[in-house]
């Protein structure tokens, strides 16, 4: 095949991507911040301080935009990149009419751009049709569609972990580690921690992985975690600075009461948590640490309900382990049971669930991502899954699923 006919097939791909988007947005993109982002920018914007939760004049903990004098409390709760994100364009965009639409544009650029890293990751290993069809599923995938209309940080952290998949895939195939990659992957690590707290122990996985493989050359590694760590040191230090402790989210509590109570879902459930908890009536005290405190608060009562119910704790685990691998048979979110979002998602579970445990035990790269994509399910699966978890893993799930199909292939015709 020529370069041209190469090319033309490259921009057919990217062309496709671009198009379902822009019809998306048309149909159901976003078109407000929404309830948590509108407020945190809000109050970034008026008062100078990243916060959800406010005082009153009558001194009640409200989450709400701020007005007049009411004061701000600083927040450790979500990760902070997707909210700077917004600011940022805020700044430059000050027309608010048009800010939404501003933002999922440039996550629509962001996921065109994901599909192109994503198909020079396939074109490492695999022949050129076949980067091309794999490029277009991900790239079709309903959700991941979705997604990149959506006012979430997800559409961000697909195209981060595209490109830090890529850069591992580049050490695998090299046979070494050089400086200049290493930087770039622990830049990207520090940008997904700020972006969901929880990377910080896939980076740690990660890194302990390469250092096993690669010769244990321990310099290389002091400097990526270095690196990482002068990535996330300014709101490190923010934190540091308003809750004297060194934390880039503190929303664990939260996170494991939501997903383990006695209103049990598979995707949590946040409105147990509003309805049974005042957070005016639990007499904590409304200084700079509050959601240190109230997500304190949140974490007792989660271990109190685990204590007390160890068998219900591990049969909701399950449940929710085999959501996140195959489907939630209980499920609120709207057209989360549409053979549009359903099959394409049960099709790639089944092929990638056996793909990552044949690649299991082989050095590199395809080891690589069995673990981490089993440390995933594993690790989300103690406190609860949203649809758009999966959203993560897809890339991976493709690179799996095409050799559960090549082994399949082998053993049918030899």
């Amino acid at each position: 095949m020529t370069k041209q006919n190469i090319n033309l097939l490259i921009f057919t791909l990217l062309i496709v991507t671009a198009a379902v988007r822009l019809i998306g947005l048309f149909f159901f993109g976003d078109t407000q911040l929404g309830n948590e982002w509108e407020i945190l920018v809000h109050n970034l914007s008026e008062s100078g301080t990243l916060g959800f939760y406010v005082i009153n004049e009558n001194l009640f903990i409200i989450p709400k935009q701020v007005q007049g004098n009411e004061i701000v409390l600083p927040s450790v709760f979500m990760p902070p990149f997707y909210s700077y994100y917004i600011f940022l364009f805020k700044k430059i965009f000050t027309n608010g009419q048009y800010l939404t639409n501003v933002i999922i544009v440039s996550q629509i650029f962001l996921s065109i751009i994901t599909v192109f890293m994503f198909f020079n990751m396939l074109k490492k290993k695999e022949n050129l049709i076949t980067s091309i069809i794999l490029s277009l599923v991900f790239s079709l995938i309903p959700i991941n569609i979705y997604a990149s209309v959506q006012i979430s940080s997800i559409c961000i952290q697909v195209f981060l972990i595209v490109c830090f998949l890529f850069i591992i895939q580049k050490f695998f195939q090299e046979s070494r580690i050089n400086f200049i990659s290493l930087s770039a992957l622990s830049i990207l690590s520090g940008l997904l921690i700020l972006l969901r707290g929880e990377f910080i122990l896939f980076y740690i996985l990660t890194i302990i992985y390469l250092f096993l493989y690669f010769s244990k050359n321990l310099k290389f590694f002091v400097i990526s975690i270095v690196i990482t760590l002068i990535t996330i040191s300014p709101y490190l230090i923010r934190n540091f600075y308003h809750f004297e402790t060194f934390t880039v989210t503190k929303s664990f509590g939260y996170n494991l009461l939501k997903g383990n109570n006695p209103e049990f879902k598979v995707e949590g459930n946040a409105a147990y948590i509003a309805n049974k908890y005042d957070i005016n009536k639990l007499n904590i005290e409304a200084d700079k640490k509050f959601e240190i405190k109230l997500d304190n608060f949140y974490k007792d009562k989660a271990f109190e309900y685990i204590k007390n119910n160890p068998s219900l704790f591990i049969k909701n685990y399950l449940y929710k382990f085999f959501g996140f691998l195959f489907i939630d048979f209980n499920s609120s979110y709207e057209k989360y049971y549409n053979l549009l979002h359903l099959l394409p998602k049960i099709i790639l579970s089944f092929f990638s669930f056996f793909g990552a445990l044949l690649v299991l035990n082989k050095t590199g790269f395809l080891q690589f991502i069995s673990i981490y994509f089993f440390s995933n399910i594993f690790l989300f699966s103690v406190f609860f899954i949203l649809p758009r978890y999966s959203l993560i893993l897809l890339p991976i799930q493709i690179l799996l699923s095409l050799e559960c199909v090549k082994y399949l292939l082998r053993k049918f015709f030899n």
